[in-house]
């Protein structure tokens, strides 16, 4: 029975746990049990908070957690309307709550365990300070007590939960994800309890200037307390992992009166953190490329506090302290390096919180390396515009040193430095930042480098420096070197000087530089050595130089050669330094051992005490120009001389005519050649020796240039020959620009004994040879078309000379004379004979004419009329045979001749005639003709008695004859003799070769009265009329040597000849342009 009933009892208690199951069940899954969460939901946030709900689902499930039952809610948003604005503050994709059952029967819901996933929580606040986030409705002013509400969560897991906030006004941003946490949290009594392990990650953490992290993986442990009477929420026994190592974490955060006012920080984050990250905290944005690629095994030990009131437009008090010992920092170049470092220091945003009034102290900085220790001691503030208090004490390695130091702009290989250097004054910009001029300030350095064997390379200039030894005295942006030495690309040098504004202009800070001082070099390469000390251009300084860079433009044709100003000086530096060197390798020269003193003020440039050697001569004076290049002046002004113990004529004038060789990445720079031309001034020459291509040569030549804007003028030229002669000459040209224009000479020339043809292989010389010549013609480059060649000078146009010669005595090949005179204008690649004249051949001998000059060394075309006057026939026939002529011999012809000749020929490269090429037209006067023993006649009329034919004495006789190459064309020449009436035609070789025709009168010859007719030829007495019924005798001698070959009665055969003579003389009047009239001689 007892049985029975307790297994009744049972039974009901089972129906009535079924049923108030299923009445629960019922009533939370029907739609009233919904609204009701839902509006449970709303209230509670509506209670406490102005944001707006969006619609959400919520469904209930009592089997999923049974005796429990699981809400959950889908898809709620909270949406934060502030100024008009809506933005989503909080998004929850699925809630799932745990309930206990016998609450919710008795109205009271309770919730023991909370799940939610794809969490965002937004927070923004914009340029004005406006702010959008999570927030309570109101906020009393007086403290109250916390919510009556008591919450047990055994488990609070979150998963992928997203936060972002964005401060516009700070110009920061904070992005982070948490992939899984498990709490647990308790509010009870006023208190939340919340502490658990979160595996997150911080996505982006950036401020104005640079991301401090990202996608830096986070674990942590969280035990957290808030206090809602007090609203302060404190930290305990918190840590969390950053960068593999452990932080703690301890503090508290308060909350204020009026929520958007903020919340008052104290926190406190201590452990250690890698070196790098630490530096890239505690140092300036500005100064973050320095550490571009380091990295280090080093940690340090930090303690982190954030102090003050936080806010959507206040920023909390931030410092961080830092200490290591025994570090080493590593670049990618393996040079630059710190091997042993402690630093102990402290980061602080200070009273203002923001970068104006963050600082950063070094507190204890000492690197060690194997020469010794080196202390840094040093105070940064305004992280806008860092300004360093700092002292730089001890002695290092140059690595580690260039680690530290200008990081960016040299890197280093070796070499010690002892430094004791103060720095107070505004940082420069790192390499490739630049500043506008106005806000930068010079950084005061005072002190004393010292460096040893120092070997490094200038990074933005790919400069080369090795065996530097030199002792810097540093006072601001004025430096001290002395005793400097050592090897700047292949340059050996040693300097003492003084330097302004050296650094700052090569790093584009300053726009001038002053450099004083003595430098010694072996080799100097002066395009290298612009390109190392350029400066850094900036846009602020190419704004300013606009202007100025368009006047220049405009400018540039009347001033191209104050490129020689930018091409030895970059712009802004000004010089006052002596200069020794070597070599001193220009664009386009190069000068040995030369010294000078410099002297450039930005404005004009002096070189004075010049001494050196060019082109192998030694130059002395003064050089100065302007480097302004709008000034519309002659840039250059020069008092130079020149000493040359030799020159090579020939070389000379190669080195001339070759175009000057220019980098296509230097600035055009003007030629020394080019400079003279476009210079003001003077320069003087001494030449001891002058080498030219023929077997004449100068010596003691002497000669001054005098420019004067587009006037260039010589004064004088002296010289002497080798040959005995002496020379003086004068000119004057017209300059444009760097090329002659047209220039005009006057050259006297005066020998004791002068060798003709030496004089013309003399004034030959100065033309280039055929090579040269077919170089120049062809175009190097565009601007090269308008070019003059300087050795080209006499042919192509631009030099006109006149040149006056005279000799007491003269020779050409075989012909010897006396008084010789001679008038030539060399112009266009010709020499026009305005007046030749000699006595020779007991006579006078006068000569105008043309000779081209531009045909090369091997033919000189040559036009000209003689005058041959009272010349004696046996000095002419001598010096013919002389010349290897085939003609009568000087004993065998007496007589004298007045003849003038029209002539054409090519003198060959020693100034001969080349007979082949010879044409001519003769117009002779015979007097006193009397022919011995000549061979022709005595073959000719060996029918005869020889005392009637071996001396024969003739009339005086005017004929023609014309010179065709070689061979004398007689067409008709009567001759009365004492022997007969003679008429000889036909051709005459040179070289022997005749074909002649000789018509004599027998009857005369047999029976004449030879004794009478003597007689009345030497007394002038006219003979009878010739005999015109002649008997013509051949004579023919085809080659030369051999007996003349006579045949008779060749009568027809004469006239058949005479006819072709005429016709060919004829044709070679018309044909070869031969001048009958002789109009120069007139």
């Amino acid at each position: 029975m007892k049985w029975f009933s307790f297994r009744r009892l049972l039974v009901v208690g089972f129906l009535l746990v079924v049923l108030a199951s299923s009445l629960a069940a019922w009533l939370i899954g029907s739609a009233y049990g919904r609204r009701y969460l839902e509006r449970l939901v709303r209230e509670r946030i509506s209670r406490n908070s102005s944001l707006v709900v969006a619609p959400f689902t919520i469904e209930f499930s009592p089997w999923r957690d049974f005796p429990h039952v699981t809400a959950s809610l889908h898809s709620l948003r909270l949406t934060d309307t502030t100024y008009q604005q809506p933005e989503v503050v909080l998004s929850v994709g699925r809630a799932d709550l745990r309930l206990e059952l016998a609450g919710l029967l008795r109205g009271r819901v309770r919730v023991t365990r909370l799940e939610v996933s794809d969490v965002l929580f937004q927070e923004r606040v914009d340029s004005l300070g406006h702010s959008w986030g999570l927030h309570s409705k109101h906020r009393s002013k007086k403290r109250g007590d916390g919510p009556e509400i008591t919450l047990v969560l055994d488990s609070l897991i979150v998963h992928q939960f997203r936060m972002r906030t964005r401060n516009e006004y700070a110009q920061s941003s904070f992005g982070a994800s948490v992939r899984r946490a498990s709490l647990g949290v308790r509010v009870q009594e006023g208190f939340l309890d919340a502490r658990g392990a979160l595996d997150a990650q911080i996505d982006y953490l950036r401020n104005s200037s640079t991301t401090l992290f990202e996608k830096e993986p986070v674990n942590a442990w969280a035990n957290y307390r808030f206090d809602f009477k007090k609203r302060q929420g404190s930290f305990s026994n918190t840590w969390a992992t950053l960068n593999d190592d452990t932080i703690h974490v301890s503090g508290t955060h308060t909350g204020t009166d009026y929520e958007k006012a903020g919340t008052r920080m104290n926190l406190r984050f201590e452990g250690k953190q890698p070196l790098t990250e630490v530096l890239y905290t505690a140092l300036p944005p500005s100064l973050h490329t320095y550490l571009a690629g380091a990295s280090s095994p080093s940690k340090a030990h930090i303690v982190y506090t954030i102090s003050g009131l936080n806010g959507p437009t206040i920023s909390t008090r931030n410092v961080l302290k830092f200490a290591l010992r025994g570090a080493s920092l590593q670049w990618p170049d393996s040079t630059r390096r710190i091997d042993r470092w402690d630093l102990a220091g402290t980061y602080d945003n200070g009273p203002g919180h923001n970068t104006r009034t963050t600082s950063l102290t070094f507190d204890h900085c000492r690197i060690y390396s194997s020469a010794g220790e080196l202390d840094i001691a040093m105070h940064l503030h305004d992280f806008a515009r860092p300004f360093v208090d700092g002292h730089i004490m001890g002695r290092t390695e140059l690595p580690e040193l260039a680690a530290v130091v200008s990081p960016g702009l040299w890197r280093a290989r070796h070499g010690t430095a002892q430094l004791d250097v103060r720095l107070h004054g505004l940082l420069p910009p790192p390499p490739g930042r630049r500043t506008p001029v106005a806000h930068r300030s010079n950084l005061s350095v005072r002190g004393l480098v010292a460096l040893r064997d120092a070997s490094f390379v200038l990074l933005d200039r790919d400069a080369d420096m090795s065996g530097l030894n030199v002792r810097i005295g540093l006072d601001n942006s004025v430096w001290q070197l002395s005793d400097a030495s050592g090897v700047l690309d292949h340059m050996r040098f040693k300097a003492t000087a003084t330097t302004t504004n050296l650094l700052e202009y090569l790093t584009g800070q300053q726009p001038i530089t002053k450099i004083s001082g003595s430098f010694s070099i072996d080799k100097l390469l002066v395009g290298r050595l612009r390109e190392l000390l350029r400066p850094q251009n900036s846009a602020s300084q190419s704004a300013s130089t606009s202007g100025l860079a368009r006047k220049r433009a405009r400018a540039k044709p009347l001033t191209n050669t104050a490129n020689l100003g930018a091409s030895l000086f970059p712009p802004g530096m000004q010089l006052n330094v002596s200069l020794r060197c070597d070599q001193l390798v220009l664009p386009t020269d190069t000068l040995h051992h030369l010294a000078v003193t410099v002297r450039h003020d930005g404005k004009h440039v002096q070189l004075s005490n010049l001494a050196g050697q060019v082109w192998g001569g030694q130059v002395t004076g003064l050089v100065a120009w302007s480097t302004d290049t709008t000034n519309r002046v002659a840039p250059v002004d020069f008092q130079v001389g020149v000493h040359f113990n030799t020159i090579n004529y020939r070389r000379l004038v190669a080195k001339m005519a070759r175009p000057p060789q220019r980098s296509a990445k230097a600035p055009a720079s003007p030629a020394l050649r080019e400079l003279l031309l476009a210079a003001n001034g003077r320069i003087t020459c001494q030449i001891d020796h002058v080498q030219l291509p023929g077997q004449e040569n100068l010596q003691g030549l002497k000669v001054r240039f005098d420019k004067q804007e587009n006037t260039l003028r010589m004064p004088y030229l002296t010289f002497g020959t080798t040959r005995g002669g002496w020379g003086r000459a004068t000119a004057s040209a017209q300059v444009t620009g760097t090329h002659l224009k047209a220039a005009d000479a006057n050259l006297d020339l005066r020998y004791a004994t002068l060798d003709v043809q030496e004089l013309l292989k003399l004034l030959a010389s100065i033309n280039p040879d055929d090579d040269n010549e077919a170089s120049t013609a062809q175009p190097v480059a565009a601007p090269s078309k308008n070019r003059q060649g300087a050795a080209a000078m006499l042919t192509n146009g631009v030099l006109t000379a006149m040149v006056r010669v005279q000799a007491d005595q003269v020779r050409y090949a075989s012909v010897t004379g006396h008084n010789f005179r001679l008038v030539s204008r060399l112009r266009d690649g010709a020499a026009r004979l305005e007046d030749c004249s000699l006595d020779a051949f007991q006579g006078t001998i006068q000569l105008r004419g043309f000779m081209r000059t531009n045909a090369g060394r091997q033919h000189h075309p040559l036009h000209v009329q003689m005058l041959l006057d009272n010349i004696q026939l046996p000095e002419l026939f001598t010096a013919a045979t002389a010349m290897h002529f085939n003609v009568m011999k000087g004993e065998n012809v007496r007589g004298s001749m007045h003849c003038a000749a029209d002539v054409r020929t090519d003198l060959n490269a020693d100034f001969l005639p080349n007979f082949d090429q010879t044409l001519g037209y003769l117009r002779t006067d015979l007097r006193n003709l009397e022919l011995i023993d000549v061979e022709a006649l005595t073959q000719a009329l060996r029918f005869l008695k020889d005392e009637r034919t071996n001396h024969l004495y003739f009339e005086p006789v005017s004929t023609r004859f014309i010179l065709d190459r070689g061979q004398l064309l007689i067409p008709s020449l009567h001759l009365n003799s004492n022997l007969s009436d003679l008429h000889v035609s036909g051709r005459y070789g040179l070289d022997g070769r005749a074909n002649l025709y000789v018509g004599l009168s027998p009857l005369q010859a047999l029976f004449g009265n030879n004794e009478k007719r003597i007689e009345r030829i030497q007394s002038g007495e006219a003979l009878r009329r010739p005999n015109r019924a002649l008997t013509y005798v051949n004579l023919n001698r085809p080659s030369p040597g051999v007996k003349y070959g006579v045949r008779l009665f060749k009568k027809g055969e004469q006239r058949q000849q005479q006819a072709a003579l005429r016709k060919q003389y004829q044709q070679l009047l018309l044909t070869q342009r031969l001048d009958t009239t002789l109009r120069l001689l007139r």
